[in-house]
């Protein structure tokens, strides 16, 4: 059986939008919410719930659809796993020239500022764009954490959940990447601090491949050569896994 909810978080679930519970919602499972359908306003409700993460302990995502595929898992939603390693596990000789063997992580931005405005901007121009519509809320201290509690799939024929998150927590940390939306196997980031050096921009491009090939090799108009460019001006990331 679920176990009782805080009165704070059955408030805020009483004021959501048309959604339910979805999981086991006890512990270690983290609670999970899901809206029914598309919500009116919703990059207005995913700021506000932004805005109150710390208070209610619930961290906000725009979906496309509702996802049933969605199995809240417990544990520590990847902590033992490791960025560096993951990347390093998935080099190859010819993986991203010009480099000949893995550089390393990137080198994190020099200051990180107004990641929550970088965040809501790319919030409105998801919801915007009607890319992602429906609403989510899972129990994470962290957006970053959000794929692996909810044991998301979209990029399962890469890598699991757990290293995904390992990942954008590094992202996070060096980038100020936060979280606003999952797809149909993708994945929807602000950035707050893009790269501002050519070499750090360049390693990073290698961690997007080694992450996430498929956009590399599905998407004709994407030139490998200046792809680094493109990072560095960039303000939100969407990464897509087939």
């Amino acid at each position: 059986m679920p176990e009782p909810l805080s009165e704070v978080l059955r408030q805020l679930l009483d004021d959501l939008p048309p959604g339910s519970l979805i999981g086991p919602c006890r512990h270690p499972h983290p609670v999970a919410w899901m809206s029914d359908g598309p919500v009116t306003d919703a990059a207005d409700w995913w700021r506000r719930l932004h805005a109150r993460r710390r208070e209610t302990g619930l961290y906000p995502l725009l979906l496309e659809y509702p996802d049933g595929s969605f199995d809240p898992v417990g544990g520590g939603y990847g902590v033992d796993a490791d960025a560096d390693a993951y990347f390093r596990s998935e080099w190859t000789d010819d993986s991203w020239p010009p480099f000949k063997e893995w550089p390393g992580l990137a080198t994190p931005a020099g200051v990180v500022a107004d990641a929550d405005g970088c965040a809501g901007a790319a919030a409105t121009a998801v919801a915007r764009e009607g890319r992602a519509r429906c609403l989510a809320l899972v129990e994470v201290a962290r957006g970053a954490d959000a794929p692996a509690a909810l044991n998301w799939r979209g990029m399962a024929n890469h890598m699991t959940a757990q290293e995904l998150s390992a990942v954008l927590r590094s992202w996070e940390h060096r980038f100020g990447v936060r979280v606003v939306g999952l797809g149909h196997g993708s994945l929807f980031l602000s950035v707050a601090a893009p790269p501002t050096e050519v070499r750090q921009a360049r390693v990073l491009a290698a961690e997007h491949y080694l992450a996430c090939p498929d956009v590399f090799h599905e998407d004709p108009d994407l030139d490998w050569s200046t792809y680094h460019e493109e990072l560095m001006r960039l303000r939100e990331w969407r990464l897509w896994w087939d």
